[in-house]
């Protein structure tokens, strides 16, 4: 597969500390099974509906590559490792919509990484002829939906049974002073990585 792979980008947690968001990358396989391994069942629960913890290495390397066209995914990372903290991905289901979906472990939930990836994903997204993302959330999953209705891109959240369906407008653009959660979000160089969701 011929891959172009979108530039890191840098913020701070509402902790304090910087953090990378990097593109994942095929050699990420081992990182993501790590990953997996430090996330409770509860969480794993939340994002898929059902706490399966079991990850193969067929999907695995399906996870970790990604064209960067219609399947996308981003990874938080520190500064000094390849070592991954939280997944955002999205996947095009029709010209101009993907589906969107990212999880957090659980020792860094409430630190910004949800929206940061968010951010970053629409970004890319707007660059691949991409305006809206959809989410299907889980309506008990509280810390999901507050990062959704809390962003720039006017969601609009409709509910039937146990789930929330929600629609992002990605053709607003969110300028500095309309996205505070993920302040701190800045370009980086691109440096050769040698390593989801």
């Amino acid at each position: 597969m011929d891959v172009t792979f979108p530039p890191e980008r840098r913020f701070t947690t509402r902790s304090g500390q910087a953090m990378r968001l990097r593109p994942i990358r095929p050699e990420d396989v081992p990182n993501l099974f790590a990953f997996r391994e430090r996330v409770s069942r509860e969480s794993l629960r939340m994002r898929y509906f059902t706490p399966r913890r079991r990850l193969t290495e067929e999907l695995a390397r399906h996870l970790c590559t990604v064209d960067f066209r219609d399947r996308a995914a981003f990874v938080a990372s520190p500064l000094e490792s390849d070592t991954i903290h939280g997944i955002g991905r999205y996947e095009r289901d029709t010209p101009r919509s993907a589906e969107v979906a990212f999880i957090v472990e659980d020792a860094l939930q409430g630190q910004g990484i949800g929206p940061a990836l968010l951010e970053r994903l629409a970004e890319h997204a707007r660059g691949q002829g991409i305006d809206r993302f959809t989410a299907v959330v889980l309506c008990e999953n509280t810390p999901m939906l507050t990062v959704l209705r809390n962003s720039p891109f006017r969601p609009q959240v409709t509910v039937e049974g146990d789930c929330a369906f929600v629609k992002l407008d990605l053709t607003v653009l969110a300028g500095p002073a309309a996205r505070p959660a993920a302040r701190g979000l800045a370009s980086a160089p691109l440096r050769r990585l040698t390593s989801p969701a």
